[in-house]
């Protein structure tokens, strides 16, 4: 006989994976068995309840957390599943699910800022376009008249804005497409696929300011997690591989995994770290430093923070920052432009005019 069949994994978004484990952590801290109170929150989203109702019921059966969690119909990402396991095995389920918290909550700051940084510089561009087509419409025929009355050679700049004025038809509705979908493959835009977790990280990471926030927010939660297994004397390439495919970065996980086998193999922990590419230097260093001073978990618990404040700096930096630099690239380069697309016609036909007289 076959058992019952499992329902299709369906993307869940940031906002609602933080919903799910805010839910789940607040029960674990108040001790409350997860199959008894998990899902009574009716005034969460209805996709949100039906995932909670599916994890309640797959537990009342007698699966563990991390089982129901891949049987709830939500397709999480394999990181959360990997701290809620790092969390059980160092009986720190609480603060394990608060990290996972803490690295999804910085994720989605990350996107609105940047969606707050590029509202005005949007308007800018949006402003800066009409008015581009507002003269290759208007302003570019007049111009050509006037350099034809006075028997002087457009150029092959004029040329080319006459091409553009030809073709506007084709180009000018398409360009603010290819913006709407680069932003909504950015995840500027709320959409379901660029709202999935995973789908976002990689995106984000693709921005070179905001790759350096994620990766110290990856290293904070890979910390955070080994101190807490550290803590709770599991064995060193345990802790390094939980850690490690907690982290969201695929990079680091496998690295984590070879240091381990070489652990294993009995080779000493900074001498398995040497080749280390993913690992920042400093945290190599203080994991060296901690393992010998046997202050491992509260050397690693210190820097986390560390990495979480550093992230939080730069997130403060990134708003405060982007915008002025956006709008004045942005209205800089449009007041640019049309100085030298305007400016440089009229001189050559100045230039023209003064050596025929």
């Amino acid at each position: 006989m076959f058992g019952p069949e499992l329902p299709k994994p369906e993307p869940i978004s940031l906002e609602d994976l933080i919903a799910l484990n805010e839910e789940i952590a607040a029960l674990v801290r108040a001790g409350i068995p997860l199959e008894v109170s998990l899902g009574y929150a009716r005034n969460a989203p209805k996709n949100l309840r039906a995932i909670t109702d599916r994890l309640r019921q797959e537990m009342e059966q007698g699966s563990d957390l991390p089982d129901a969690l891949r049987k709830s119909g939500a397709q999480l990402p394999p990181s959360y599943l990997a701290i809620v396991e790092a969390g059980l095995k160092s009986n720190r389920l609480s603060d394990a699910l608060i990290s996972a918290a803490a690295f999804a909550r910085t994720l989605l700051e990350m996107q609105r800022s940047l969606r707050t940084s590029l509202v005005y510089p949007v308007l800018v561009l949006c402003v800066a376009y009409g008015f581009f087509l507002l003269m290759l419409n208007d302003l570019l025929p007049r111009m050509t008249a006037m350099l034809i009355e006075a028997h002087v050679n457009p150029g092959q700049l004029v040329q080319g804005l006459e091409f553009l004025a030809r073709t506007m038809i084709y180009w000018a509705p398409a360009l603010p497409i290819i913006g709407l979908l680069a932003a909504a493959w950015l995840g500027l835009i709320p959409l379901g696929m660029s709202q999935r977790p995973a789908v976002l990280l990689d995106r984000l990471r693709f921005l070179p300011w905001l790759r350096r926030i994620v990766n110290d927010v990856q290293s904070a939660s890979f910390c955070h997690l080994f101190s807490l297994l550290v803590e709770r004397d599991v064995p060193l390439p345990e802790a390094l591989e939980a850690a490690g495919s907690a982290s969201a970065d695929d990079a680091l996980a496998k690295e984590c995994r070879r240091i381990a086998d070489e652990l294993r193999k009995g080779v000493p922990l900074s001498q398995a770290m040497r080749s280390s590419q993913r690992l920042p230097a400093f945290t190599r260093w203080m994991l060296s430093a901690g393992q010998t001073q046997g202050a491992l978990p509260s050397v690693m618990a210190t820097l986390a923070d560390v990495y979480r404040l550093r992230a939080q700096s730069r997130i403060e930096l990134f708003r405060m920052s982007a915008p002025l630099i956006l709008t004045m690239l942005l209205g800089g380069g449009a007041v640019g432009l049309y100085a030298f697309l305007l400016f440089v016609p009229i001189r050559n036909m100045l230039m023209e005019l003064t050596n025929v007289g």
